[in-house]
């Protein structure tokens, strides 16, 4: 019961820490690591200056179902793709995310070409599994 208490609080520590740093700055995007950053609310002009600023990959953690959800990840491959830029759809929702999400993160960020830009509604999603996987020992940096 101690350690489901424990990593219970790091996970929301981590998603407060990572919401608390999006909101503190103006960028498109947020660097988590010199090889991934993280952005939020998308739109296809914002994807757009995103691509052009020299990512390789994308991951888009936001479900194209979620509310309020405005583009979709086949409108955001069809940008990416122009550019050769290869997307990845991972859907997952913030409070349900499984060590099964976390080892798919992992796997995706081994193999794919760096950077890498990840996607949901606000970075903290896609921040909570850059931290999970980083924290296991996952992530081939």
């Amino acid at each position: 019961m101690t350690k489901r208490l424990f990593k219970s609080v790091i996970c929301t520590a981590l998603i407060l820490t990572s919401s608390a740093l999006w909101a503190a700055t103006n960028n498109l995007s947020q660097a988590l690591s010199p090889q991934l950053s993280v952005s939020g609310e998308m739109t296809q002009d914002k994807f757009q200056q995103l691509i052009k600023q020299g990512f390789k990959s994308v991951i888009v953690n936001r479900p194209d179902q979620e509310q309020g959800n405005t583009v979709r990840v086949d409108q955001l491959r069809n940008i990416a793709e122009q550019s050769k830029v290869s997307v990845i759809y991972q859907p997952v929702t913030s409070s349900k995310i499984s060590e099964t999400d976390v080892v798919e993160f992992a796997k995706y960020y081994n193999e794919l070409p760096k950077p890498i830009l990840m996607v949901c509604k606000s970075g903290a999603r896609s921040s909570l599994l850059f931290n999970q996987a980083k924290q296991r020992g996952l992530l081939h940096e």
